[in-house]
Order: structure tokens, then sequence, then C-alpha cells
């Protein structure tokens, strides 16, 4: 915000647009990740909102960029603070409330239906690879 502050557009010039995000990600891809550095398991759940499976989010920060944004991404940082945040407050965490409880249409609660918020389970992977 800041950058976008101390930037503004000239008098008379229209209002300018900035995409505040650092990085998008689809959440398989995410999942992935999360997988890879902690050792814990991917499950694949049925989606619970009414969109196609495939659906890539073309956003750009190359205003923000060229001004001077350095973006922290998932790679660059945000993964460990994020990390050490979690295992910080993970007694906290509910594992009953972490299945989706509302859905886009009657066909997507169908799908989800077999979900039993009761078989989450928090397990501390702590000691693999050293996080």
């Amino acid at each position: 915000i800041e950058i976008a502050i101390n930037n503004p557009p000239a008098a008379g010039d229209r209002v300018e647009i900035f995409n505040q995000v650092a990085e998008t990600r689809r959440v398989r891809d995410v999942a992935a990740l999360v997988a890879e550095q902690t050792g814990v398991e991917v499950n694949m759940l049925p989606n619970p909102r009414q969109e196609a499976a495939e659906n890539e989010l073309d956003v750009a920060n190359r205003k923000f960029c060229n001004l001077g944004l350095e973006p922290t991404t998932l790679d660059t940082g945000l993964f460990t603070e994020v990390t050490e945040i979690v295992k910080k407050y993970k007694d906290r965490c509910d594992p009953t409330k972490i299945l989706p409880a509302s859905f886009w249409n009657k066909k997507r609660a169908e799908e989800c239906a077999s979900l039993d918020p009761n078989s989450i389970t928090i397990e501390d992977k702590a000691s693999v690879n050293g996080n």
C-alpha cells in the first residue's frame, strides 16, 4: 500500500489499479508444497464449489514490481513463517472444522456427503525433514 500511496497518478490521469498479490497458486500445488516440506500426506477431496476443475487465475503484479515491490513468496520465506505460526498454535486447531460445511449446490453437497469431519486428525510431523 505504501508503494501505491507514494506513486499516485498525475493530476488528471486515470485511477491506477494495483493487484495486491505476490503470487497465485492452485490449491493442489500448495498441498504438494506442504507435503514436500513437512512429510504429511495430501488427501484429495471433492470441491464444494461449482467451478471448473482447471481454473487458472491470471493476476499480474507488474505495476507494483515496476515500482519496487519485492514480493515474499511461498518459496522465499512465507512458507517457513506460516509453518512456525502453525506449530505455535496447533493446539487451537479444531480438526472437525477443516472439511467444507457449506456447498454451492445440492450436487456438490451430495458429492461431499461421505466426508466425515471426525475422521480428520492432526499429526505431529515436526521431526520429518527437520521441520
